[in-house]
């Protein structure tokens, strides 16, 4: 979502300045873009039917091809449709879904699935080139997908990628999640290092610049001149 909504943001931004000659400045947040996953449902008419969305606290998904199942250590999803149906005939312990009616379907899913772990199935699923993933929370997530920096964007890293400074210039541990959210071709996308603390060169921009320490020692304490923006990395 915040790929996708800074994207839209400029293709905004560009959008009003070729319609009105002006640059404005593009604005969103995670909050505002929650309520784009609302857009489908957001009319109404006199004998509109009522909205075939999965609600409810028992929903766990569209239908039988497309929800949650219990494996046998963790919940998975699987995301097919039934054009994906034939593909299943190449997952071990499914070959015969394709040929079952369509009301079989969920409970055949359900019957099979806990009898293996999740990993196995995401590894069948995935051979046979059937969307599916573990459920997991963000913190699993990013203690199996973190490593420590080593320059490189993720992008070969699969679904996530973090990097976790321990010489962070704030002076903490930071986790960033790395810039692997636009997967080239043939460009190249860099991992920078963190920014410095603002200020944080001043003295070495200023002997670069031929002033002595002596000087640079005038200047910092008249104040013309700061080693730090604020007392924090960031002010607060």
């Amino acid at each position: 979502m915040c790929g996708f909504g800074a994207a839209l943001a400029v293709a905004a931004a560009l959008y009003q300045k070729r319609k009105s000659g002006k640059a404005g400045r593009a604005r969103t947040s995670l909050s505002a873009l929650s309520a784009l996953p609302q857009m489908p449902f957001c009319y109404d008419y006199a004998g509109r039917a009522e909205f075939n969305e999965p609600s409810g606290p028992a929903a766990r998904g569209y239908d039988a091809l497309h929800q949650l199942y219990q494996a046998k250590d963790a919940w998975i999803v699987i995301a097919a449709s039934r054009k994906d149906l034939t593909r299943f005939q190449h997952v071990a312990g499914f070959e015969m879904l394709p040929g079952l009616p369509s009301g079989e379907w969920e409970r055949t899913l359900e019957t099979v699935i806990p009898t293996v772990s999740a990993a196995i199935w995401i590894e069948r699923f995935h051979a046979a080139d059937i969307g599916a993933s573990i459920c997991n929370n963000i913190e699993t997530i990013r203690a199996s997908s973190t490593r420590s920096p080593d320059g490189q964007p993720g992008i070969d890293r699969g679904t996530y990628s973090f990097s976790t400074y321990k010489d962070h210039p704030s002076g903490h541990v930071v986790t960033y999640l790395d810039p692997y959210g636009v997967r080239p071709a043939d460009a190249k996308v860099f991992a920078l290092p963190p920014a410095e603390k603002y200020g944080g060169s001043t003295r070495q921009i200023l002997l670069a610049l031929g002033y002595s320490e002596t000087d640079i020692g005038q200047l910092l304490a008249s104040g013309d001149v700061s080693e730090r923006w604020s007392r924090e990395y960031l002010p607060s």
